[in-house]
C-alpha cells in the first residue's frame, strides 16, 4: 500500500485556492444578489407603468366617447349662436348674449379637442426635421399670449442645427404645450427659457428643457402633473401635461419635472434624435 503524504507548502496552497474560490463565489453571489434586486424594483416599476397605461386607456376611451357624444349638439348650439349674432345685429345688448354663447361654445370645442387628443391614436408618423422648425412654429403660436403678459422667451439657437426623427405635429404640439404651461406660470414680465441639452456620447439623445422664473412646482404634487384632469389652475382641463407625456412615450421617450436653478419650474423632454427604427420607418412611407 502506498500512502500519499501532502507537506505543508501544498496543504497552504490547497487551502488558499480554496479560500480564493470563496471569495470569487461570494462576490459573485452579491453581484447576482444585486442584479435581481435592481431587476426586481426595475419589475415592479414596469407593472405600475403598464397599470398606469392601462387606467389611462380606459379613461381615454371613455372620454373620448363623452366628447363625441357632446360635439354634436355643441356644434348644432355654436351653429343657432351664430345665426343669432347675425339678426340681432340691430339690437346689441341681445347680440351680446349670443356673442357670449358663442365664446362659450368655443372653449368647449377646445375642450373636446383636448379630449379626443388625449384619448386618440399616438402612433406618430415620424420623419427627418430641423428642430429649430418646431421650435419656430411654437415661437408663432405662443407669442400673442406672451406678449400680452411682456413675457420674454428666450431660445437656444443650437436648435437650428438639429435634426430630430419624429412626428413634428406631435412634437409642435408637445413642446407648444410646456411653453403655453411655462407662459402661465410667469409673472407679468416674467421669463420663459427654451434650452437644449444633447445626452449620450453619439448625440443620440436630444433633451429640450422649457423653464420659467415662477414659482415653481410643489414637490408633494410633481408625481401627478402628468395625470389627465389634474391641474393646479383655475381654468383648463388639466390634459395639457397628459397630452406632452402620451406624446414624448409614443416617441419612445420621456420627460422629467424639477426645478430650475434660478427659481421656476423646469420640463425637460428628451426623445432619440434617430430611432433604430428609423430607416424602416422611412423605407414604409417611401412605399
Amino acid at each position: 500500500m502506498i500512502i500519499a503524504t501532502v507537506s505543508e507548502s501544498d496543504l497552504a496552497t490547497i487551502v488558499e485556492s480554496y479560500n480564493e474560490v470563496t471569495e470569487r463565489l461570494k462576490q459573485s453571489h452579491e453581484i447576482l444578489g444585486r442584479e435581481v434586486r435592481r431587476l426586481r424594483d426595475e419589475l415592479l416599476e414596469k407593472r405600475k407603468e403598464l397599470a398606469r397605461r392601462e387606467r389611462l386607456a380606459a379613461l381615454g376611451e371613455m372620454a373620448a366617447g363623452v366628447a363625441h357624444e357632446i360635439r354634436n349638439p355643441l356644434g348644432a348650439i355654436g351653429l343657432y349662436a351664430s345665426l343669432l349674432e347675425k339678426d340681432l345685429k340691430n339690437r346689441p345688448q341681445q347680440r351680446d348674449i349670443a356673442q357670449r354663447i358663442s365664446v362659450g361654445v368655443r372653449n368647449l370645442e377646445s375642450i373636446v379637442g383636448d379630449i379626443l387628443a388625449f384619448a386618440g391614436e399616438s402612433r406618430p408618423h415620424r420623419r427627418g426635421i430641423r428642430l429649430g422648425n418646431i421650435i419656430e412654429s411654437v415661437l408663432a403660436q405662443t407669442a400673442p399670449q406672451a406678449s400680452a403678459v411682456q413675457v420674454k422667451i428666450d431660445v437656444d439657437r443650437r436648435m437650428n442645427d438639429i435634426e430630430v426623427y419624429c412626428d413634428p405635429i406631435q412634437m409642435e404640439r408637445a413642446v407648444m404645450n410646456l411653453v403655453f404651461n411655462a407662459i402661465d406660470a410667469c409673472d407679468q414680465g416674467g421669463s420663459v427659457w427654451i434650452r437644449l441639452r444633447l445626452g449620450g456620447d453619439d448625440h443620440s439623445l436630444v433633451r429640450i428643457l422649457v423653464e420659467d422664473d415662477g414659482p415653481g412646482i410643489a414637490p408633494e404634487i410633481a408625481h401627478r402633473i402628468f395625470n389627465p384632469f389634474f391641474t393646479t389652475k383655475d381654468t383648463g382641463t388639466g390634459l395639457g401635461l397628459a397630452i406632452v407625456h402620451r406624446i414624448v412615450e409614443a416617441h419612445g421617450g420621456h420627460i422629467r419635472v424639477g426645478c430650475r436653478a434660478g427659481g421656476g419650474a423646469s420640463l425637460e423632454l428628451s426623445l432619440p434624435a434617430r430611432p433604430k427604427d428609423a430607416q424602416v420607418e422611412q423605407a414604409a412611407g417611401d412605399d
